[in-house]
Order: C-alpha cells, then sequence, then structure tokens
C-alpha cells in the first residue's frame, strides 16, 4: 500500500493544474472582449459613416458585428460612448507604426497632412467627426470632454513646433502666440474639412494644410 508521501503529489496536481489554468483563463477572457470591442467598433465606424451618428442604430450595429445588442451594451453603455471609442479607433489608426529617433519639424508636418490624405479617403467618418466637434460644444455634452482632449494634443504638439521655430529664428513677426497660431490652424483644418464635405473638391485641404504648417513650422 502506497504512504501517505507517495499519495500527496498526486493529489495535489488537480489543484496545481486549476490554480495554473486560472490566468491562462481569464487573460483568454481579456482578449476574446478586446477582440470583441473591436469588431463593435469597426462596425459602428462603418455605420456612422454611411448613416451618420442619428441614423445608424445600436441593434443594427450589432448584428453587423456578430453581437447581441446586450453584449454591445455591456462593452459601451450608450451610443455617446460608442462613437466616442469609434473617433478613438480613427485617431489610432493615423499614429504611424514607428516613431523616429528625432522628431523633427518637417516629420511632424508631413504626419499632419498625412492624417488629411487620409480623412479625404474617409469623407463619411469625417463628417460625422466634424458633426460632433460642433454638437460638444454645447456644456455638458457627453463627447466634450473627449472633443476637447483630441484637440488640446493636437494644438499641444503644433505649438511646441512653433515655439522652438521662434526660438531658432525661423519664424519672425507673428503676433500670435504659438499656442493661439496652433489653435488657429486646427480650426481652420477643421473648417475646411467641413466645407469640403459640402463642396467636394473645391478645395486640396492636405495642400493648404501643408502650407500652413510648413509657414509656422518654419519651414517655407
Amino acid at each position: 500500500m502506497p504512504d501517505s508521501t507517495s499519495v500527496a503529489p498526486s493529489a495535489a496536481a488537480p489543484a496545481d493544474d486549476a490554480s495554473a489554468s486560472a490566468p491562462s483563463s481569464r487573460a483568454d477572457g481579456y482578449a476574446r472582449g478586446r477582440a470583441t470591442k473591436q469588431q463593435i467598433v469597426i462596425a459602428a465606424a462603418d455605420a456612422f459613416g454611411q448613416k451618420g451618428f442619428h441614423g445608424a442604430s445600436l441593434r443594427a450595429i450589432a448584428r453587423e458585428a456578430g453581437v447581441d445588442h446586450s453584449t454591445l451594451l455591456h462593452h459601451f453603455g450608450n451610443k455617446t460612448a460608442l462613437l466616442v471609442a469609434v473617433l478613438e479607433w480613427h485617431d489610432a489608426q493615423m499614429l504611424p507604426a514607428e516613431m523616429p529617433d528625432v522628431i523633427t519639424p518637417q516629420y511632424v508636418a508631413d504626419a499632419f497632412v498625412a492624417t488629411a490624405e487620409r480623412n479625404k479617403a474617409q469623407p463619411g467618418i469625417v463628417q460625422l467627426l466634424s458633426v460632433m466637434v460642433a454638437e460638444a460644444g454645447h456644456e455638458g455634452h457627453p463627447a466634450r470632454e473627449s472633443m476637447q482632449g483630441r484637440h488640446d494634443m493636437i494644438t499641444w504638439l503644433m505649438s511646441m513646433v512653433i515655439r522652438q521655430a521662434r526660438v531658432s529664428g525661423a519664424v519672425t513677426g507673428d503676433e500670435l502666440s504659438p499656442e493661439e497660431r496652433a489653435a488657429v490652424i486646427v480650426s481652420m483644418w477643421d473648417g475646411m474639412q467641413i466645407y469640403d464635405a459640402l463642396h467636394p473638391g473645391v478645395l486640396d485641404v492636405p495642400a493648404i494644410l501643408r502650407r500652413e504648417l510648413e509657414t509656422a513650422f518654419g519651414l517655407a
């Protein structure tokens, strides 16, 4: 008959296996959750781009994503939260795969112009973004903080490059502060995209944006 010491390892083995499998199961669950959220966001981006915020229904988005309506609500809660996630996803697509060791003014200008070029190829999402920016101007709008943060990030980066250009002497004579000049450029960019939605092809938005950035950055 085996003694207690020979029985112990086999008795302990199931507990060890169970404890080892728990983190793996949780990781698998998190991965599935992230994948599901990504499916929903991509489906919502397409729906919002084609039908607008008010025209697209959450149930239709859920069907397109291959999930239940309740699953969509579990991940996002409401339509506005889903829209914010779509806009964040859209912005994330604009980030370069790799960042250079040195970020030059030319690199920053090229990156913003490349974003404008990609926006040109996604008119539905850009029109939606323009509408959202305008609506978020109302105090208490649920997307206001997200839209402000988006603008703050862009203007901060632009103003930093503008300030460096002025310190180096590459740009002189601008009466606006770097922050004000950056805000003007961002406002102009938003406005041109709205105009382009109403009058497609009249303005070459990327080309005009490049000219404004290169002038402000001392690259012209």
